[in-house]
């Protein structure tokens, strides 16, 4: 077991964004004005890892968990101790084991969310202590007297000889809380598992697969779809195809990316006259730009472009351009900007020319 940090934060149930039933509060000022907080994600996994913030001025202090790392950035195998005052006191919400924890704000971006935080650690190393089951409180310095507890900044170190007695307790505590706590994300093992359900054809699972995932039941859907898979006689794509969207909606985008590109090497005919492989390289594309990949995401919109023209399909043409477009302007890449439009002029349609007219605009600004 590596350094031990405690952090303090607002209080939520869930951490995985505010929603009418799970507002952030006592998390100081400017939570208070704004309900907002940054910390609202710390439990969300973003491609299989959580990134956690705390609010704090400068830097972190990684050199006082490890005297050895004056000198450098990140501290490796840290255990981030999440703690929010309720209605009564503070208390541990929730835990990342193995974290990294930077000296300077890092960022992460993509198409959802941008998030500064200091601590990452992989999905399945952060656990969140269901909001009825915690009970062990962390004691306020200005309560318990000096050096005897946390005190007004938001990250204490415990390097105290109070913090290093009990830092012991709370390894023991988080050891026992495991088996009562949901870890945030998923385990391999879990992504790979298949249903045991009897006497049905792969069609009949898929069906069932399509189901849950309707409804919601992402990790349900995925595990159906897991053992349709496994099934001899459904070696097909749309399996796959529903593999890679419920991974996606579980967040893990490498992982869907994966089953969407095996999804493309197993289409039948059938299948293919259906365009679902067009459909596949569709959801290709949108994470490849999810995840900043945008020179695959402009070879996945080529491939659509050229099937839809081969069906003269205006509307499916133009939406590959308007996605190149964003691409383009994105990159700064004015040339290749310019020579979409022509592109789209050639086709001759008014299809969605207002949102191409935004693109000439552009080209104007930049002169």
């Amino acid at each position: 077991m590596g350094a031990v940090v405690f952090c303090n934060i607002a209080w939520m149930k869930n951490y995985r964004g505010i929603t009418d039933e799970d507002q952030p509060y006592n998390g100081g000022s400017f939570v208070k004005e704004n309900n907002d907080a940054m910390e609202q994600i710390n439990f969300l996994p973003k491609n299989e890892k959580c990134y956690g913030f705390v609010m704090h001025r400068g830097q972190l202090h990684i050199e006082r968990l490890d005297r050895t790392a004056i000198k450098t950035n990140v501290l490796d195998d840290v255990t981030v101790v999440w703690v929010a005052t309720d209605d009564k006191s503070r208390k541990i919400v929730g835990w990342y084991e193995n974290a990294e924890m930077y000296r300077d704000w890092q960022t992460y971006e993509d198409k959802q969310d941008y998030v500064e935080y200091n601590f990452c650690t992989k999905a399945d190393n952060a656990y969140l202590i269901p909001a009825g089951l915690r009970d062990f409180s962390i004691e306020s310095a200005s309560q318990a007297g000096k050096g005897r507890g946390m005190g007004q900044a938001n990250v204490w170190y415990a390097d105290s000889e109070f913090g290093q007695r009990l830092v012991p307790k709370v390894l023991k505590y988080l050891g026992e809380m495991k088996q009562k706590c949901r870890i945030v994300g998923f385990t391999l093992e879990e992504l790979k598992k298949p249903t045991q359900i009897p006497n049905k054809t792969s069609e009949e699972l898929l069906d069932m697969a399509y189901d849950a995932f309707n409804s919601g039941e992402y990790l349900k859907s995925l595990q159906i779809c897991n053992q349709a898979q496994s099934v001899e006689e459904s070696p097909y794509g749309k399996v796959r195809e529903c593999r890679g969207s419920n991974l996606e909606m579980l967040f893990c985008y490498d992982a869907a990316i994966e089953a969407y590109k095996d999804a493309l090497t197993k289409i039948t005919d059938e299948e293919y006259d259906a365009w679902l492989d067009v459909v596949v390289k569709g959801h290709l594309s949108r994470l490849y730009r999810l995840i900043g990949r945008n020179f695959l995401a402009w070879h996945m919109e080529e491939e659509i472009f050229v099937a839809n023209q081969e069906d003269k399909n205006n509307a499916g043409m133009v939406g590959s351009l308007l996605e190149m477009m964003s691409i383009a302007e994105e990159e700064k890449d004015f040339d290749r900007l310019k020579k979409l439009i022509a592109t789209f002029d050639d086709i001759g349609t008014k299809y969605c020319a207002d949102d191409v007219d935004y693109y000439r605009g552009v080209l104007k600004k930049k002169g």
